[in-house]
């Protein structure tokens, strides 16, 4: 199959699952604004786009090279853990937890640098 309709296949199928996605959400959405029902769907939709691409990747490129007698690196089970989270649509959930934890960290070093 051609790369671009690889890759079309992968855009439209994030799309359609970042929107199933926000749609198991959408009462938390209902009396806010429309730039956070975007956001929401913007983030799912990216989630699932970082692992279609990831397993694309795998396909494209790991799985050739495993067959002919390559070994898998540390990098490739970090790619999969990735993979995984996004695949189950938490990838964006994690990476806000993380943001978050890390402002706190520097808000702390801040306050005792002040």
């Amino acid at each position: 199959m051609d790369d671009l309709n690889v890759l079309t296949i992968v855009i439209l199928s994030s799309f359609a699952l970042g929107l199933i996605k926000y749609s198991s959400l959408a009462n938390q959405y209902k009396d806010k604004i429309w730039q956070s029902k975007f956001i929401e769907i913007w983030n799912d939709f990216i989630n699932f786009l970082v692992a279609g691409l990831i397993g694309y990747y795998f396909v494209l490129v790991k799985w050739p090279m495993l067959r002919n007698g390559g070994t898998l690196n540390k990098g490739d089970f970090v790619l999969f853990i990735i993979f995984a989270l996004g695949m189950f649509g938490h990838l964006c959930v994690i990476s806000k937890n993380i943001t978050d934890g890390v402002e706190e960290i520097l808000k702390s070093v801040k306050k005792k640098i002040s």
